[in-house]
């Protein structure tokens, strides 16, 4: 990281009043030429290390770009999908591209890809904001796309679902002057801080409290459970984030479709499970 130009003056004074010849050197007039030859040098070595900091950046964001088979590199060829378009090799660069790039065929919004165990590659994708997975015939052509690029030898997955699934089993404590709005606030909470997750992001216990903890008026949260599921899996079938009656504390969960929203289960709404208490 790139030294201001005080920083690297001042390590020069420090070496000049450590020498005995130079100690002397002690005008602060900015007109002294020693410490106008300090100032110049200073600023030469700084715009050099400046220099040298965005050479060092333009060169990372190439290795991760341009690599084939790298996460970033995969990931933003998949955000260049054109549905309805046909993607073929240009034989100029070997470069498999669409002839014309139309951006309101891009679909895709969000994008992660992750290296599971078995070494298979998944593709994690959605549409829209807020996010909706993709339709049967934009799968398909996706699923087509992918393998044109798709170097020999490595398996992909793509997964293309609705929305993980999060209860909240809770009882708020609040100042009796936010009857009238505490509910409503806390489950906009709840929502707001699983739609500001980044795509393919992770559901933390603490971080649940903290966005109840933080609403106006809320004076304790006394947290009973969380549950997280996979939109395919029962609610009957849904992973224990936290139970306290279970002593059970996972502390995190990793969203499978890559994007989470309230539980849709009758009974199991944020409305239907968190509970208010004046304190």
């Amino acid at each position: 990281m790139a030294r201001t130009v005080q920083q690297i003056k001042q390590q020069m004074l420090d070496a000049k009043n450590a020498d005995p010849t130079l100690s002397a050197l002690t005008s602060t007039s900015q007109t002294a030429k020693w410490n106008l030859y300090y100032f110049i040098v200073a600023s030469c070595i700084a715009i050099f290390e400046q220099l040298q900091d965005l050479f060092k950046s333009d060169l990372e964001a190439i290795a991760s770009t341009a690599a084939p088979s790298t996460p970033q590199w995969t990931r933003n060829k998949v955000l260049k999908f054109q549905t309805g378009d046909v993607a073929e090799l240009n034989t100029s660069t070997f470069v498999i591209e669409y002839p014309t790039v139309n951006t309101a065929n891009q679909i895709l919004t969000r994008c992660a890809v992750i290296t599971a165990p078995n070494r298979t590659v998944l593709i994690k994708v959605a549409k829209n904001d807020p996010p909706v997975p993709v339709s049967s015939g934009e799968l398909a052509e996706l699923q087509s796309y992918v393998e044109t690029f798709n170097p020999a030898g490595i398996a992909f997955s793509i997964i293309n679902e609705n929305s993980d699934k999060m209860a909240v089993e809770a009882t708020i404590y609040y100042n009796g002057q936010y009857s009238a709005v505490i509910q409503t606030n806390v489950e906009a909470a709840l929502n707001t801080y699983m739609a500001n997750l980044p795509f393919n992001g992770v559901i933390t216990t603490q971080a649940v409290v903290d966005a109840m903890q933080a609403v106006e008026g809320v004076t304790n949260v006394s947290l009973s459970r969380i549950r997280v599921r996979r939109n395919t899996i029962s609610f009957a079938n849904a992973i224990q984030l936290y139970s306290l009656a279970n002593g059970i504390d996972a502390v995190q969960y990793q969203t499978y479709s890559g994007y989470v929203e309230e539980e849709t289960t009758a009974g199991a709404a944020f409305a239907d499970t968190i509970t208010y208490q004046v304190q």
